[in-house]
């Protein structure tokens, strides 16, 4: 690089790719070419249109940059808007859609190209749109907020690649202001789950396929347990342990005492308060970046490994546990190997073995079920919680093939 030729200033950065382009590319070459082709003069024409200029069109990435970040967005906005209503006259298979990003960013400029960390934040904030949508960085929105008909959607902290402070992103609501107000409401009792299902949409198509396949082994995994007597015979025992715990909580006083004592109890006070607290600060200093969560739901999960050991793993119901369980083993023996040592030592093996296995499986769920929460507020388009969760998962099923 001249250093002589080359400038920093600050620009808005625009970059545009094809959601799910491997995938169309695999299906049929020449028709994605000749639909990329045309897209793209499309695109590259509202850019124009919009006092931006082009810097590069490699492969099916198309960058370019604007000296004003309204006008950055305004033409993303129509370019998204001409390109649905051009897909909306093409198969499903072959809609292509373009996922967007803007940053403003310090750059270098060499000639006709722009380099630098303001260009890496916008594709990576690329990767976080939708196909179809657009998705822009705190220091653009705090630009545009207030002066374009537009909504906005704060996706949080987004730890991205190469990348090594979070990106505070926000996810762009193409449609008129009055149309916005009309929808908000509904829009904002959307569930988690629903959000959570457009954002894995939003990996694209060949995500979905895989998804399909893995789901289809599930359902055949799931039928050959479901014919398999002795995992049906484990979860009927579960389904009766908690079926009696109700019971004895609706018939007991003493259990509902108890009930209300773990409640009420000193470490349940000291938690709520201290929950409490960390809000109190979170509101007060850092109002919308929510950091409280973190700790709380740390402690949380301690607790209720806590609670599990002098509940459930408590002594007195492990023992409890364990005669139902050796009873249960003695019953399936024959008759003739039931009253024999060597099959009172095997029930008693098997019956330790269930005990240890509903520890691990109650562990198990309380673990995973805080790593969902975690992944979930923290980066609910990135999914990383099922590899802990198939992995451990794997050693659990393991475990259970010990019962057999």
């Amino acid at each position: 690089m001249n250093e002589k030729q080359a400038q920093r200033k600050l620009t808005a950065i625009f970059i545009a790719d094809v959601a799910g382009y491997s995938r169309m590319m695999r299906d049929d070459e020449m028709a994605t070419v000749n639909i990329l082709s045309t897209y793209r003069e499309v695109m590259v024409t509202l850019i124009r249109q919009h006092r931006g200029r082009i810097v590069d069109t490699a492969g099916d990435n198309v960058l370019a940059e604007f000296s004003s970040v309204v006008d950055a967005m305004q033409s993303a906005v129509s370019i998204q808007k001409e390109l649905k209503a051009r897909n909306a006259d093409l198969q499903e298979h072959r809609k292509m859609q373009f996922r967007v990003g803007i940053n403003i960013g310090d750059v270098i400029q060499d000639g006709d190209r722009i380099y630098g960390d303001g260009v890496n934040i916008a594709a990576r904030l690329e990767t976080l749109a939708d196909p179809g949508g657009i998705c822009i960085s705190r220091m653009a929105y705090d630009q545009i907020e207030s002066k374009l008909p537009l909504g906005y959607e704060y996706l949080g902290e987004q730890m991205v690649k190469n990348i090594s402070k979070p990106l505070h992103a926000y996810r762009v609501v193409i449609e008129p202001e009055s149309e916005t107000r009309r929808k908000e409401k509904p829009e904002r009792q959307e569930t988690k789950r629903e959000h959570r299902q457009r954002g894995d949409h939003s990996r694209g198509e060949h995500f979905e396929h895989s998804f399909h396949r893995v789901k289809d082994r599930l359902k055949d995994f799931a039928k050959d347990m479901k014919e398999d007597e002795q995992l049906g015979e484990t979860f009927k025992d579960i389904k009766g342990r908690i079926q009696s715990f109700a019971d004895d909580m609706k018939e007991s006083p003493e259990r509902r005492r108890a009930l209300k004592n773990l409640l009420h109890s000193k470490q349940v006070r000291v938690f709520l308060g201290f929950a409490c607290f960390l809000f109190l600060i979170n509101a007060l200093t850092s109002f919308g970046d929510w950091w409280f969560i973190y700790p709380v739901a740390s402690i949380g999960l301690v607790l209720y490994l806590h609670w599990l050991r002098n509940s459930f793993f408590s002594p007195v119901a492990c023992e409890a546990m364990r005669k139902r369980a050796l009873q249960k083993e003695l019953d399936r023996l024959d008759p003739q190997v039931r009253g024999s040592v060597d099959g009172i030592k095997y029930a008693e093996i098997k019956a330790e073995t269930r005990v240890r296995f509903y520890n691990h499986l109650y562990i198990y769920v309380g673990v995973n079920a805080f790593l969902i929460f975690i992944n979930l507020i923290t980066s609910p388009f990135n999914w990383w919680f099922p590899f802990p969760l198939l992995g451990w998962g794997l050693g659990l099923f393991f475990h259970w093939l010990k019962l057999k």
